[in-house]
C-alpha cells in the first residue's frame, strides 16, 4: 500500500510491514495478537513510525485500521496524530482509553471525524476485585458458589472456540467476531488464560483474558445456551479472571462496552456492576 505524507524528507512518517517488536506496547502489542488478528482478517500488519512514536495498523482492501480490541501507541502522541491525519487512504482508528491510548485520542479528535463514541467499563486492580463489585454481582457471585459451581483457571482450551461461535451464532453476530480455533490457539501464545466455572452439567461459562505489563482485557467470553448455567456464573468468571490479572501484575483490566451505544444495554449495564470507573473511547474515520 501507498500512502502519501506530503514532500518526503528524513523525519517524514513511514510505514514499514512487519510486526511490532516483542517487547513493545500491551496486550494488542503481542506481535502473536497481530498476527492473528491480521490472518483473522486477510489484512497484513504495518508499523506507523512517526517522530519517534509507533502505532500498530493492520491493511487490507486499500485502507488502514487498528487491530481490534484496545491498542496501544508509543511515543510522541502528537506526532503519531499528525502522521494519522495526514494518511491518504481510509482510516479506522480506536484505541484503549488509558494511558497513551487516551492521550492519542485526546489528539485525534481535532485531527480526525469523529465517527462513534462508546462507554468503556474498566476495573483498577488494586484490590480485591469483590470488594469492588456492587451489591448485585456479589450476590449473583455468591449464588453461583453455592450452587456447586468449579473455577479453573489455566490455557486456552480447545473447548472454547467452538462454545465461543456457538454463543456467537445465538446473537447473530457479524462474520468479524466468529474466531476460529486457530485464532484462539494464538491468543495463549499471546499470553491469554481461560477462567472455566463449570456446574453440575458440564461447563458453565468461560472466557479469555489477555494481560502484557500493567494492562489487562477481558478479551472474548461465552456461557452455554441449554441447559442454562447458574445463576451467577459469568460473573463468578470475571471475578476470578480479575483476580488472575492482578496476580500477573496487571495494575486495570478493561472489560469493555455494550453491543449497541445505548447507555441501558444490558451487556454495559452487567459489566458495569463489576468495574471502578466508566470512560469514554472515541471511534475515528476517515471512509467514505
Amino acid at each position: 500500500m501507498t500512502v502519501s505524507y506530503g514532500r518526503p524528507s528524513a523525519s517524514a512518517p513511514r510505514l514499514r510491514g512487519g510486526l511490532p517488536g516483542a517487547d513493545e506496547g500491551g496486550p494488542f502489542e503481542h506481535p502473536s495478537y497481530v498476527r492473528a488478528s491480521a490472518e483473522h482478517e486477510g489484512t497484513e500488519p504495518v508499523v506507523l513510525d512517526a517522530g519517534g512514536g509507533r502505532l500498530v495498523l493492520l491493511a487490507g482492501g486499500g485502507s488502514l485500521h487498528t487491530v481490534y480490541g484496545y491498542p496501544q501507541p508509543a511515543g510522541a502522541a502528537t506526532a503519531v496524530a499528525d502522521a494519522l491525519a495526514a494518511i491518504d487512504v481510509p482510516l479506522r482508528v480506536a484505541l484503549s482509553p488509558l494511558g497513551a491510548g487516551g492521550e492519542l485520542a485526546q489528539a485525534l479528535r481535532a485531527r480526525l471525524p469523529l465517527a462513534d463514541e462508546r462507554a468503556i467499563c474498566v476495573t483498577d486492580l488494586d484490590s480485591d476485585p469483590m470488594e469492588v463489585f456492587d451489591a448485585s454481582a456479589r450476590s449473583m457471585v455468591r449464588r453461583a458458589l453455592r450452587e456447586g459451581t468449579s473455577v479453573e483457571v489455566g490455557a486456552v482450551r480447545s473447548d472454547f472456540g467452538p462454545m465461543y461461535r456457538r454463543a456467537m451464532d445465538a446473537i447473530g453476530a457479524a462474520d468479524l467476531y466468529r474466531f476460529s480455533d486457530a485464532y484462539m490457539a494464538a491468543m495463549g501464545s499471546a499470553g491469554a488464560f481461560q477462567v472455566t466455572v463449570s456446574d453440575p452439567y458440564g461447563v458453565a461459562a468461560a472466557a479469555l483474558f489477555l494481560t502484557r505489563g500493567p494492562e489487562a482485557t477481558y478479551h472474548l467470553s461465552a456461557r452455554r445456551d441449554e441447559p442454562r448455567p447458574v445463576p451467577g456464573a459469568a460473573n463468578l468468571v470475571l471475578l476470578e479472571g480479575l483476580r488472575e490479572c492482578a496476580r500477573r501484575g496487571a495494575q486495570a483490566c478493561l472489560l469493555g462496552g455494550g453491543r449497541s451505544g445505548d447507555p441501558k444495554d444490558a451487556l454495559l449495564r452487567f459489566k458495569s456492576g463489576m468495574s471502578t470507573r466508566t470512560l469514554t473511547r472515541p471511534t475515528f474515520s476517515t471512509a467514505r
